[in-house]
């Protein structure tokens, strides 16, 4: 007698183990999943997601030292600008009254000085003597400075050369007369002194007759 929960398989087929069609299910679908990559799996010369992360972060910690130097960089240009307007902004009005300065001074030197005018003269000369001496220190206040260029060794910077004069005293590229004084503005210059240079005097004819001779002997 035959068991009727019982059915045969169909021929052709052997029987399978009540499951075992789920467990084969279960291994394809796991086949298909991507593998994940291992150190072992990079191909060789091929960056790893780690050192990719480095090379970046190197990337941009270069780019943030570059940008913090243009920063700085920048600051300080803008510090030393305003420095400089603050300090250089008189220059124009300095360099307006300087002429008036030089005629002063000139006058001065015209009559020579208030001992040597007459009595009717001394106090106007005197005056003078006193608005120049007074220009001086409000000069003087404001960062104006006169160069000292008489006896002194040429400085295209500070001088400017009008002439150059023989001189027998004084060494050649040596100052030796001053035309227009010249004035320093903190330190900077914002108008050069003229002036009359040495060189050394030119050798008499029977010099050069007798060098000349020295020389084809």
């Amino acid at each position: 007698m035959k068991n009727k929960d019982y059915k045969e398989a169909p021929e052709g087929e052997e029987g399978v183990p009540e499951g075992a069609a789920a467990v084969s299910g279960d291994d394809e679908m796991l086949e298909a999943l991507p593998v994940e990559e291992s150190p072992d799996n990079i191909p060789a010369g091929v960056p790893s997601v780690e050192q990719e992360l480095k090379q970046e972060l190197a990337k941009l910690n270069d780019r943030y030292l570059r940008l913090a130097a243009d920063f700085d960089n920048f600051r300080k240009r803008q510090v030393k600008e305003r420095q400089d307007l603050i300090a250089y902004s008189n220059e124009s009005l300095v360099l307006d009254m300087l002429p008036v300065l030089d005629n002063l001074e000139r006058a001065l030197a015209a009559v020579g000085g208030a001992s040597d005018a007459a009595d009717g003269h001394a106090g106007v000369i005197k005056g003078v003597e006193l608005t120049s001496r007074m220009f001086h220190q409000i000069l003087a206040r404001n960062g104006v400075e006169r160069i000292n260029a008489v006896g002194q060794k040429f400085d295209p910077h500070r001088h400017d050369a009008i002439a150059h004069v023989e001189s027998d005293e004084a060494e050649p590229e040596t100052v030796v007369e001053e035309a227009q004084a010249g004035y320093l503005l903190n330190a900077r210059v914002i108008r050069p002194a003229k002036v009359k240079v040495a060189k050394s005097p030119s050798p008499a004819p029977q010099e050069e007759v007798k060098a000349k001779e020295d020389t084809d002997a």
